[in-house]
């Protein structure tokens, strides 16, 4: 089901996230569920990616998925489950951190900022797509996802709508860089 439904919009932001990536760049997806992102990533535009989630149901749908589409020399991305509040990876790992539709989920917004933070690299940069705020239907009244990142070390380039197929903008693209970089 989310293949179908979202299948259009993650290869919009598959699109985007290799626009943006250095070539090869290692990037780590926070809360990649089935993994169907991270399979993009890797199998169409060549990017190392280790897909993380807390559910570990969503990790093994993940390796299945990678499983079931694997075709000869292509690039095949990890999965692991864990918290985005406590990264089980070294300091300056990734040369991006990507998330869709997860940071309204995350116990502690702020520790999962910190975290990326200190996975990046220097120089590189997180890019978060979530609701935008008062986007209710399923989720009820959420905040800005931008209030998320007060008080983190990560530095808010920008906040843009981003829009689904069928011309929805219930979510919009968040772009953060390293403080000090």
């Amino acid at each position: 089901l989310s293949r179908l439904v979202l299948g259009s919009l993650f290869r919009s932001i598959a699109a985007d996230v290799a626009a943006v990536a250095p070539d090869g760049a290692r990037v780590l997806e926070v809360g990649c569920g089935p993994g169907h992102l991270s399979i993009r990533l890797a199998r169409q535009h060549g990017l190392d990616v280790t897909g993380l989630d807390l559910d570990p149901a969503m990790i093994e749908r993940a390796r299945a998925n990678v499983d079931r589409s694997v075709d000869g020399d292509e690039r095949r991305p990890s999965f692991l489950v864990g918290d985005v509040a406590a990264l089980p990876f070294p300091d300056e790992s990734f040369d991006l951190v990507v998330s869709t539709m997860s940071m309204h989920h995350w116990a502690d917004p702020t520790a999962g900022m910190a975290e990326i933070d200190r996975v990046l690299r220097p120089g590189a940069s997180a890019l978060i797509w979530d609701f935008r705020p008062g986007f209710q239907p399923f989720h009820g009244d959420l905040p800005d996802p931008v209030e998320h990142t007060h008080g983190a070390p990560l530095r808010v380039v920008g906040a843009t709508p981003w829009q689904w197929p069928w011309r929805f903008n219930l979510t919009q693209r968040i772009e953060l860089i390293r403080a000090g970089d």
